[in-house]
């Protein structure tokens, strides 16, 4: 479960990574002085599409923004810094161990850096001094302790798959702050931390997902339906990128969650949901589908059958969402556009 940018950095202070002054709003509001505008989205390259913005006047920023349907914002003062870093912790595939990633690139462009560097810290010691020292002179700075065991603490107490600074900030004043945040934890570890998806107001996905290498996102309720969804796309040329099952009896909440998880890949650029509702009301469906769609702003191609379909439909209809009874028509239109 991908964490937003305003969610990652609350567990950062928690562990007392330092952080920007900000607020989250979701209207726009009177701010004093520089700062910068943050759309609330679960998807990358923000930065790259103009949705995130250093300005002197946040009211109009967020209304703008706004009308480009982001719903979320967070507002942080702006900071002036020096150098920009990456530090992250993720799992170390060959050891099954945490591994510490450093670049002295940080920024936008930071998967294009050359100079990274990777140290394997195992769980049954923990991060030690030396580790520190090590970070602190392969970066040039100084001060990065409570960084690097913020991060792992994290990692570890929070069963992440990855916890990420990008930019690590040297600010004019001497300060290092982490000027954005990335997190994301272990789906079949969450209902470990049932108290933190209930303040988060999140709930667990329990749902079937798989990666693959495409770029059509597919969403499905029944593993054979699903299954047979992502044959269609394959028999009509296209190339999945994941697929999801959520299962039988999937809410609106659940519902939109699972799409912003197939949505979130950035591989996936359009979704096909296949749904036959039974026990699945296809109006919670559609009503999910739509408050997703405020956050990933990718086409979704739709089909519904079954009880409540024709308020399903409506609903997705009067929110310009293509919507099908036939669904080889829907996979050859998905396929094709």
């Amino acid at each position: 479960m991908k964490l937003y940018e305003y969610e990652g950095k609350s567990l950062f202070k928690r562990v007392g990574i330092p952080v920007p002054n900000g607020v989250v709003t979701s209207e726009p509001i009177r701010w004093q002085g520089k700062a910068v505008v943050k759309s609330q989205l679960l998807e990358g390259a923000r930065g790259k599409r103009g949705l995130v913005r250093v300005t002197e006047d946040v009211y109009n920023t967020i209304l703008e923004l706004k009308k480009l349907g982001v719903e979320k914002f967070l507002v942080e003062e702006f900071v002036p810094h020096e150098k920009e870093f990456y530090a992250s912790v993720l799992l170390d595939r060959e050891t099954g161990e945490p591994m510490l990633v450093l670049s002295r690139e940080g920024g936008i462009d930071v998967e294009q850096a050359k100079d990274v560097k990777k140290m394997i810290i195992p769980l049954e010691r923990g991060v030690r001094s030396y580790d520190i020292v090590e970070a602190e002179k392969y970066l040039g700075v100084k001060g990065l302790g409570q960084i690097i065991q913020g991060l792992y603490k994290l990692f570890v107490d929070y069963d992440a798959e990855l916890v990420e600074i990008n930019p690590l900030a040297l600010t004019n004043d001497g300060r290092i702050l982490a000027l954005d945040s990335k997190v994301i934890l272990e789906d079949n570890a969450l209902y470990r931390h049932e108290d933190l998806l209930k303040e988060l107001g999140r709930q667990e996905v329990r749902d079937s997902y798989v990666e693959l290498e495409g770029d059509i996102g597919i969403i499905g309720n029944g593993a054979g339906l699903t299954m047979a969804s992502m044959d269609l796309v394959k028999l009509n040329g296209g190339n999945p990128a994941n697929f999801l099952d959520v299962g039988g009896g999937a809410n609106r909440e659940h519902v939109k969650e699972s799409v912003l998880k197939v949505g979130s890949n950035p591989r996936v650029k359009k979704i096909v949901i296949n749904i036959y509702g039974g026990i699945t009301r296809c109006d919670e469906v559609a009503l999910g589908i739509i408050d997703a769609l405020k956050e990933v702003k990718k086409p979704i191609f739709v089909r519904l059958l079954g009880t409540n379909e024709e308020l399903g439909k409506k609903i997705l209809r009067e929110n310009g969402v293509n919507v099908y009874d036939d669904v080889l028509k829907m996979i050859g239109d998905a396929v094709r556009s």
